[in-house]
């Protein structure tokens, strides 16, 4: 069994033990964390909500909840942010190294997701409150100061390939000074684009940010989604109406654990999606399965072979 702790989801079985976990706090720490009933309660309203009960081997010791799409004016324009709404770890398990070790999980989650930032407050009026922690791990004081909360904030550090050499310097590209390499929009067309609207909504789940009919824009952490009548670029440009050929572009969504994407692939063929490879352990480590829209293109579902099966370690 794991002495390391992991996330895994809050259920009907073991969300009275979450919320039990309030009552080991004590006053000082109470004034800075909302009761995890109230955490949940919020949680499961909110399409925004991403939360995980902490578990050391079989036993409840903290919960963790984030805010997948925050909003407010100290974002800043190069960020893909997500905010850490509540955290805690248990009493009986503070001061040794678990929370720390929850932060990692996090940033290792995020990261697969295309999140570069995180955002947290803390409540500094309460004696036993976390700055010093924060700090330690490597969030900064931003130095402002929301409704008697401070904010603090974590950048994630950018990751170096294991085939990167110091030496090396990168070229300069002839758009250098006038675009930033990276893609800040994919655009599927389509010449369905209610069929497809409600696959990747209704059954992808992602949410309307924008609908004007023949454009949909979903919400999504990082790059901008959408989907969009080939009609509408007709006139542009005559190579819009030509019929598109072969297999063009790949989207790839992660599931947090291996038997996640049996219970996805299921669920997706189940409902409108086609049957293009049934879940299998790929030779580069990860459990993939692949998948079709309504158009034909194919996407495709994966976990990380290394996660624990039996939790939704990030």
């Amino acid at each position: 069994m794991s002495s390391k702790p992991v996330l895994r989801e809050v259920t009907n079985a073991n969300v009275r033990e979450i919320i039990a976990l309030s009552d080991t706090l004590n006053e000082s720490q109470s004034k800075c964390v909302a009761p995890n009933a109230v955490s949940v309660a919020q949680g499961s309203l909110s399409p925004a909500g991403w939360f995980r009960a902490i578990y050391l081997e079989e036993k409840a010791i903290g919960f963790v909840m984030v805010d997948l799409y925050p909003t407010g004016e100290f974002l800043a324009e190069n960020e893909v942010p997500v905010f850490l709404w509540r955290f805690m770890i248990g009493r009986p398990w503070q001061k040794k190294g678990y929370g720390k070790q929850v932060l990692v999980l996090l940033e290792k989650h995020f990261r697969q997701k295309g999140i570069n930032t995180i955002y947290t407050s803390i409540v500094q009026s309460a004696e036993e409150n976390p700055f010093d922690f924060y700090i330690k791990f490597g969030f900064n004081d931003t130095g402002i100061d929301e409704e008697g909360e401070r904010l603090l904030v974590y950048h994630f550090q950018p990751q170096k390939s294991t085939t990167e050499r110091s030496t090396v310097v990168p070229s300069r590209s002839p758009l250098y000074e006038l675009i930033t390499p990276g893609i800040n929009l994919l655009t599927i067309w389509t010449d369905q684009i209610a069929v497809m609207k409600d696959f990747y909504h209704g059954l992808l789940g992602f949410l309307i940010k924008s609908d004007l009919g023949d454009y949909v824009e979903f919400e999504n952490c990082g790059v901008r989604f959408a989907l969009c009548e080939r009609a509408v670029m007709h006139s542009f440009n005559p190579t819009f109406s030509e019929l598109a050929r072969g297999q063009r572009f790949e989207l790839a969504f992660s599931c947090e654990k291996p038997c996640d994407v049996d219970r996805c692939y299921e669920i997706l063929i189940s409902n409108s999606a086609g049957a293009v490879k049934a879940p299998a352990d790929m030779p580069w480590g990860q459990r993939a399965a692949f998948f079709s829209d309504p158009d034909g293109n194919i996407h495709e579902i994966f976990a990380d072979l290394a996660i624990d099966s039996g939790s939704d370690q990030a």
